[in-house]
């Protein structure tokens, strides 16, 4: 189940007066170096940024099945798309931007998953389903994730935010369309650990109104910049610091949400459609046992 789906439950479950289904009235996420599943926002606009005409600025190639049709940049990588040059490319297209408000960012750790979200041997990395790469330690990091899951792009962008934000979820949430017509969800919430799966840490997002019982040193907070490229594919671009309070993490935040953004909507930062397993059903995964329902 996806961090946002477990979010819009628990935002049920608060409205009843029946037991609470979590001992903590948190929601557990899974981060680690894999991108995490979020809550359908944004399909609608999704879906139009794929007709936008886009702004240009890198030399254009032309469709020669399209009567000619120009094809915009994230149409360009992909039609050059090389799945082993996807660490290089992802790492140094996220640095150049970091490293504008980033004195040392360090090593760069890259990594690609399944459908499942397990991690990919180099030769498989044309199946990927999501790539990330990620900088910095346990105290202050930055990834950028890229996903191709169609349930992280459906859905209404800004009654995601107004729902979250009425709810204590996020301190803020804001919803923006670039040049491209690409769908940006930038938003700032609090998270505590809760240990580590198969896929890495595990976090829980806590509410506003539970700040205070949370212990200030197992505090840690975000800005996440969500862009939606395409009807399936997402990119995240998320700064995390841990900080015992808001305004402490504010104080922290290196990154403006501007760079986030450009980031995120980078046009070479995409990857293709990951080929179905052999039910046709679902994603492509190592994992011979998972199946999917048609």
């Amino acid at each position: 189940m996806s961090h946002d789906d477990l979010a819009t439950l628990l935002r049920h479950d608060l409205a009843r007066d029946e037991p609470h289904w979590l001992p903590d009235v948190a929601v557990p996420i899974s981060t680690g170096r894999r991108v995490v599943r979020r809550r359908r926002a944004g399909g609608a606009a999704a879906a139009a940024a794929l007709a936008v005409a886009c702004v240009v600025s890198v030399p254009l190639l032309v469709d020669d099945d399209s009567a000619g049709r120009v094809l915009d940049p994230a149409e360009q990588a992909l039609a050059a798309y090389d799945a082993q040059e996807m660490p290089s490319t992802l790492e140094d297209h996220a640095r150049d931007v970091l490293g504008r408000s980033v004195a040392d960012l360090g090593p760069a750790t890259f990594t690609a998953g399944d459908g499942q979200g397990d991690p990919l041997r180099p030769e498989l990395y044309d199946k990927a389903s999501g790539m990330a790469v990620e900088f910095g330690d346990d105290e202050h990091s930055w990834s950028v994730d890229l996903s191709h899951a169609r349930g992280e792009a459906e859905g209404d962008a800004e009654r995601y935010c107004a729902e979250g934000l009425a709810e204590g979820f996020y301190f803020e949430c804001t919803v923006d369309t670039t040049a491209r017509g690409y769908v940006v969800i930038s938003q700032v919430e609090a998270l505590r650990p809760m240990g580590h799966d198969q896929h890495g840490r595990m976090w829980l997002l806590v509410p506003q109104s539970k700040l205070e019982q949370v212990e200030p040193s197992r505090l840690w907070f975000e800005q996440r910049v969500k862009v939606i490229k395409s009807e399936t594919l997402v990119t995240y671009a998320t700064e995390r610091v841990r900080a015992p309070t808001l305004d402490a993490a504010r104080s922290a935040f290196l990154t403006p949400e501007a760079d986030l953004v450009e980031i995120g909507a980078d046009p070479a930062l995409v990857i293709p459609e990951p080929p179905t397993d052999d039910s046709g059903c679902g994603p492509w995964t190592q994992d011979d046992g998972v199946t999917y329902s048609c």
